[in-house]
């Protein structure tokens, strides 16, 4: 029979020891407290023949005027409490540490549902108004979308603010003869002419697409109404187009106001073309309000950067519609119809990055 003693700082510990030492088999004899440290005594022998050994009895003076009887007594009594101590102290030690450790998981589990509260409270304090709103649609246009149509759901309000942008592809613009491209200096309306006249000639029923350049606004206008003049007639030929280059916007109500003199029956098309990157700030204050029921926008040098939400509340709420994207530099590549279906991925991709979803 093997009985040994071992001192820790908590019980678990000193089981962990006893265990180490004796196997999982051992048998705890005592569990005392003993100067702050859990100690315990266990055996490795079988539970039915263990016996502690006694303490060896010692007499002193106080016991030679006692009777034998009463002093074995006495002294059976103080060891049966000191045991009986010793037994309730290590049970309380184990129900401390354990109420301890239940408290230490029940915060534990507090915290975690007070988070998952915060961020869920976060979450929805913002309406799909304000998310728009966080991502740059003004609020001018959040509160026309809410008095149109009250959308409370970020897909369908990016869908109507697609929608409400978008132009796409149109008869009116698909049978035009003349197209009249407009723009600011450095807007890329230059490469944009260029790459519309390729896309119009690779069109079967477009067999001439002429692109009329000049020196100034008053040279390409000569240039137009001479066309206009030598189709004959009142008949328009539809398989005979041209794109002039305007630099002056105030100069398109002359050329059409010609264009009908000399033809009436000709359809015409005018393109605003607004190079990617501009503030809402300064959209509202330099780009020219929609018009004509014929007049189209075109936003350009999209390699550059993506359009943000900014922009495109400008372009709804100066009533533009978009007609044509463009990116890179190429005279053949990079120019494709606006789609109501990519805008409004671009509108929710771009609220999700903003929210970090």
């Amino acid at each position: 029979m093997v009985e040994i003693k071992v001192q820790a700082s908590d019980s678990a510990s000193a089981m962990e020891e006893v265990e180490k030492r004796l196997g999982s088999d051992a048998l705890i004899v005592s569990t005392t407290k003993v100067d702050g440290k859990i100690e315990i005594v266990a055996t490795n022998d079988e539970p039915s023949k263990y016996q502690k050994p006694s303490d060896p009895l010692i007499l002193d003076s106080e016991y030679r005027i006692s009777n034998f009887s009463d002093i074995l007594g006495g002294q059976i009594e103080k060891t049966n409490k000191k045991n009986s101590k010793s037994s309730d102290m290590a049970q309380q030690t184990l129900f401390e540490e354990s109420i301890q450790s239940i408290k230490s998981e029940i915060k534990k589990l507090e915290n975690l549902s007070y988070r998952d509260e915060q961020t869920q409270q976060v979450s929805n304090k913002k309406s799909v108004p304000d998310l728009f709103m966080f991502a740059g649609i003004s609020k001018n246009l959040v509160d026309l979308l809410i008095k149109e149509s009250n959308e409370n759901n970020v897909e369908n309000m990016a869908k109507t603010i697609a929608k409400k942008l978008v132009n796409g592809q149109c008869p009116h613009f698909e049978t035009s003869d003349v197209i009249l491209i407009i723009g600011a200096p450095f807007s890329g309306k230059s490469v944009f002419s260029k790459k519309l006249m390729d896309l119009m000639q690779k069109r079967e029923e477009v067999k001439e697409c002429k692109l009329l350049a000049s020196d100034n606004d008053k040279g390409i206008l000569n240039k137009v109404n001479s066309w206009a003049a030598n189709i004959g007639g009142n008949e328009k030929q539809p398989e005979r187009m041209v794109i002039a280059e305007l630099r002056d916007a105030a100069n398109v109500e002359r050329a059409l106001l010609a264009i009908n003199n000399y033809n009436p029956k000709l359809k015409v098309s005018i393109i605003n073309v607004c190079e990617v990157g501009k503030s809402y700030q300064w959209l509202k204050g330099n780009f020219a309000k929609r018009t004509l029921e014929n007049e189209y926008l075109a936003i350009t040098k999209l390699d550059l950067c993506d359009l943000s939400l900014a922009e495109i509340s400008a372009f709804i709420e100066l009533e533009h519609k978009c007609l044509f994207f463009s990116g890179i530099e190429t005279e053949t590549d990079g120019l494709f119809f606006a789609q109501v279906d990519k805008v409004k991925s671009h509108l929710i991709q771009t609220i999700e990055n903003e929210e970090g979803l």
